[in-house]
């Protein structure tokens, strides 16, 4: 996956833009499950080729469960009331899946710009179908994770995207626990890199990421007794 070059653009100085997806030989992926906490879909938006449509949800934070099961370019913009870009959700080639928290920062979304090569869907859940965060978790690409413990110290993993030519993009950033609020930026960062972090108490947690990454939580020990 390639981030949209503008987002990147707004990052620190020492993440570099990428220059493109590279290809390679291997066999065909197949899009990985998405794992969610269950509920029905608030929305579900879906096509076969390139497609843009709006969000009938309102205002409020959402996941956007994201699929592509065609083999070739698929790329997702979330737009604005004037259908200006406001971020690149995803941009990447063959089958994919991946989860997106919008509307949680003060750039609003109110329509969603696809375009795909083949099948697609797009379902809108609420915040309440973020996965646990508990111990270890390991994801495959973008997604958005709940904590519901205290502070705690994140090990944070990104094990990069070997199609990309510098590894790939991995950023990490904690909202309120309803998603109504941006809490804190824990990593960002361009091609492998691990390391440590402090998470405050309960948060949504948000990587976008080019490809696998994950998190273990170690919570704070409780004070000594006096």
């Amino acid at each position: 996956m390639k981030w949209f070059r503008r987002d990147r653009a707004q990052q620190r100085a020492d993440v570099v833009p990428l220059s493109g997806v590279g290809k390679s030989d291997e066999p065909p992926r197949q899009a990985p499950p998405l794992l969610t906490a269950g509920g029905p879909a608030l929305q579900r938006i879906g096509g076969d080729g390139d497609k843009v449509t709006q969000l009938t949800t309102g205002t409020g934070p959402v996941i956007l469960d994201v699929t592509h099961t065609g083999t070739g370019h698929f790329v997702v913009d979330a737009l604005d009331g004037r259908l200006h870009s406001q971020s690149q959700l995803v941009y990447t080639d063959g089958p994919f899946s991946c989860r997106a928290l919008v509307n949680a920062d003060d750039r609003p979304v109110r329509a969603l710009r696809v375009q795909a090569d083949g099948p697609w869907t797009v379902d809108v859940s609420p915040v309440s179908s973020a996965l646990a965060c508990e111990g270890h978790t390991r994801r495959p690409a973008s997604d958005v994770l709940r904590h519901t413990g205290g502070p705690g110290i994140a090990t944070l993993r990104y094990e990069g995207d070997p199609r990309s030519d510098d590894g790939g993009y991995f950023l990490v950033e904690t909202f309120e626990p309803d998603g109504t609020g941006f809490l804190d930026e824990l990593a960002n960062h361009v091609g492998p890199w691990h390391g440590e972090t402090p998470l405050t108490g309960p948060c949504l947690i948000y990587a976008r990421s080019d490809g696998p990454w994950s998190i273990t939580v170690q919570p704070l020990p409780s004070p000594a007794a006096p």
